[in-house]
């Protein structure tokens, strides 16, 4: 008897990008006295994502946020600004997901794609919080 399985490989993520912002008296809205911008972005590519192995198979990407350093106050929101590259499709994720503490659905596809871009936005940030280094993470997870 003669067995051969072929290899076979699971659908993997990879994901590039840090936002590290330092928030100060240029994020004042009016001047000294004045509270800081309401809202606080990364560029419309803050991260990139990759999507590969998935042999035309759908996925759907679900984020949550894990250790985090926020004020209670203070929220965090990612959206997808593009639909990368690649074979198959992609939906959803368009509109800003204020990130919680346990897993949402961003987006969902098929098939290999890369070059996905994500914006985060940060809201609710004041200076009556006081100074400090503050943080949070992101987990994606493909499924």
């Amino acid at each position: 008897m003669l067995a051969m399985t072929a290899g076979a490989r699971a659908a993997g993520m990879t994901l590039i990008g840090n936002w590290f912002e330092m928030i100060g008296t240029d994020d004042l809205v009016m001047g000294a006295g004045t509270d800081y911008r309401p809202t606080i972005e990364t560029g419309a590519a803050g991260a990139t994502l990759g999507i590969a192995n998935t042999q035309g198979a759908p996925w759907t990407l679900w984020v949550r946020r894990d250790a985090s350093t926020l004020p209670a106050a203070v929220s965090i929101a990612v959206h997808r600004t593009s639909d990368g590259t690649g074979n198959g499709s992609i939906s959803g994720g368009a509109d800003y997901l204020v990130v919680q503490d346990y897993e949402q659905l961003l987006f969902q596809g098929s098939g290999d794609r890369s070059s996905i871009n994500l914006q985060l936005r940060v809201a609710g940030i004041s200076i009556s919080q006081g100074p400090g280094v503050r943080g949070c993470t992101l987990i994606y997870r493909l499924q």
